[in-house]
């Protein structure tokens, strides 16, 4: 499918900014806590980790109206301002009031994922009847159009699915630190052997490929500090939901979203491919964010039938190629980190 800026997932954050500015939103009372802590909570970065109490009383509040037999949608309408609620399933919803709910729609679905230490990492999953951005979503639609997208009680991610990112970035990090000191020290011989098998072709000298770990360690730096920020976020792409062009699609990155935003799709959970489960995830999480932060291509990936062996004969994937592959990378970090058994070496053709 093809995307426009407004598709981006940041475009949409900068729209959210605006949205919750809005002085229709309750100025009293019981909401405007919420509203306030809002309104924090979504900074142009990405979001801020002290306001995410904003999310939480939103998904405590329509739970507990809903106790009160309280329609979701009424609770939300309330929350965007509205004091006359409808009562005509066709009464329209003016542009304002859905912009405004669809604000805060947005941050009912956001999630924050805590592992160890400082690990933190934002996840967005928007019910599965959505099929844009809430803000595009639920324009036009009447009170009950806009109640059926709110009382969707599915989430896109599962708990387990939340949990997997976030174990992920946290187990991408490990990866990344322990290939920064592989790259870091290319003087010694067996760093030095790991960056040859996977960057070198039979022209590459020691000094190309000290060249290449000085690369490789510049990106790794910055990859990790993007897995560092609290910024890092998760979502799909709701417009691709259902789309049978995409369902062999792990995840992917656009260099124009202006917040650090991982599109994850549907063979991300996969059993299909030859690496399983977190050993997996975690090569996709590095294998994305080598594509954001480093400008890497996919020259070529893990399963092609010539493997990840730079050949200088080849055009397609010589050294060079190589070093700007996402793949390599990816599974040079996995490398570096001791995941890789022997039978791995073989499944992507390079030697032990």
């Amino acid at each position: 499918m093809g995307y426009n800026l407004n598709d981006l997932y940041s475009s949409r954050h900068a729209e959210t900014i605006a949205t919750l500015k809005s002085a229709d939103y309750p100025a009293a009372g019981e909401w405007l806590p919420v509203i306030s802590d809002a309104r924090q909570l979504v900074v142009t970065e990405g979001y801020a980790v002290g306001k995410y109490t904003a999310s939480e009383a939103l998904r405590a509040r329509v739970a507990a109206a809903g106790k009160r037999n309280v329609k979701t949608v009424d609770t939300m309408l309330t929350a965007a301002g509205v004091t006359s609620l409808p009562t005509s399933g066709a009464k329209s919803i003016p542009p304002g009031v859905a912009s405004r709910v669809a604000a805060l729609e947005m941050l009912r679905h956001l999630w924050l994922l805590k592992q160890s230490g400082s690990h933190e990492v934002w996840v967005l999953s928007l019910p599965e009847s959505y099929r844009d951005w809430p803000a595009a979503d639920l324009a036009g639609k009447d009170y009950d159009g806009i109640g059926s997208r709110l009382d969707d009680k599915t989430s896109h991610f599962s708990s387990d699915d939340r949990g997997h990112l976030s174990n992920a970035t946290q187990n991408g990090l490990k990866w990344v630190q322990k290939a920064m000191l592989v790259s870091g020290d290319p003087a010694k011989k067996a760093n030095l052997d790991i960056v040859r098998r996977w960057f070198a072709d039979e022209n590459s000298t020691d000094d190309d490929m000290k060249a290449a770990a000085a690369t490789l360690n510049d990106g790794l730096k910055k990859i990790a500090a993007v897995i560092k920020s609290t910024f890092l976020l998760f979502t799909d792409m709701p417009k691709d939901r259902g789309d049978p062009n995409e369902a062999a699609t792990n995840a992917y990155v656009f260099n124009a979203d202006k917040i650090d935003v991982v599109y994850v799709e549907a063979a991300f959970f996969s059993t299909n491919d030859m690496f399983k489960d977190l050993k997996n995830w975690t090569r996709i999480v590095v294998h994305e964010l080598s594509h954001r932060c480093c400008n890497t291509a996919d020259n070529r990936y893990r399963h092609h039938v010539k493997g990840l062996k730079p050949r200088a004969a080849d055009p397609l994937f010589n050294a060079a190629k190589a070093l700007a592959n996402a793949d390599s990378w990816a599974m040079f970090c996995m490398d570096c980190s001791g995941e890789m058994v022997p039978g791995d070496y073989v499944k992507v053709k390079v030697s032990a």
